[in-house]
């Protein structure tokens, strides 16, 4: 791990470390993935890192390596764009985080560092005693760093699917992020079941329709 400044993280000697990192939360359309990757604190491999700074091919060749070929223990929850909808993207996230490290806390054992990417006003809502909330934490620690390349390899694949089901909206290009060639499509087709009716623009074209 590298240097995070705090003193929890940095001193720590838990023999574990749980991370979770989030894909989507910013999306038009599509879920928002959440991800939770258990790995020994003296993991220290390369190729490794923030997904977003890694190219296509060396996030598949983590992902590969790291769920096939030499799998870990990870844990993926899925919010779609109609739960995202019914209870709001940031409470969605929350539940997202919260089942994520559930679910691998009781193969964590009582030595176990919890981080989770974000949350800079601290884990309180999440309810899991002892975590860490760390911007940049999916740049600084490797299981966050690895639930963050998994999150996204999976999000991608679900999008690039999304395209051959919807197409016209360039999804597999830009995965339901907010783009030029997005909000053209939208206006010329109009959302479809996979976009999030409580986000802008859509919102706005479902109410001047």
């Amino acid at each position: 791990m590298k240097h995070t400044g705090i003193e929890a993280i940095d001193n720590s000697t838990a023999k574990w470390v749980l991370g979770s990192d989030e894909v989507g939360y910013g999306a038009w359309a599509g879920s928002l993935l959440v991800c939770s990757v258990l790995l020994p604190r003296t993991f220290n491999e390369p190729g490794i890192a923030d997904s977003k700074t890694l190219s296509p091919t060396r996030r598949r060749t983590a992902y590969d390596r790291w769920t096939k070929t030499t799998p870990v223990t990870y844990k993926l929850v899925e919010f779609t764009s109609q739960q995202i909808d019914e209870i709001g993207v940031g409470e969605a996230l929350i539940q997202a985080h919260r089942k994520a490290l559930e679910a691998l806390l009781p193969k964590a054992g009582p030595s176990c560092l919890i981080v989770v990417d974000g949350f800079q006003h601290g884990t309180s809502s999440l309810g899991i005693p002892g975590s860490i909330g760390l911007p940049k934490a999916d740049n600084l620690i490797p299981a966050v760093s690895l639930a963050s390349i998994i999150a996204k390899v999976t999000r991608d694949d679900m999008m690039v699917q999304a395209a051959q089901v919807y197409p016209g909206y360039g999804f597999a290009k830009h995965v339901g992020y907010g783009t030029r060639e997005h909000a053209e499509a939208l206006k010329k087709l109009g959302p479809c079941p996979i976009h999030r009716r409580s986000y802008q623009p859509i919102k706005d074209l479902l109410e001047n329709a």
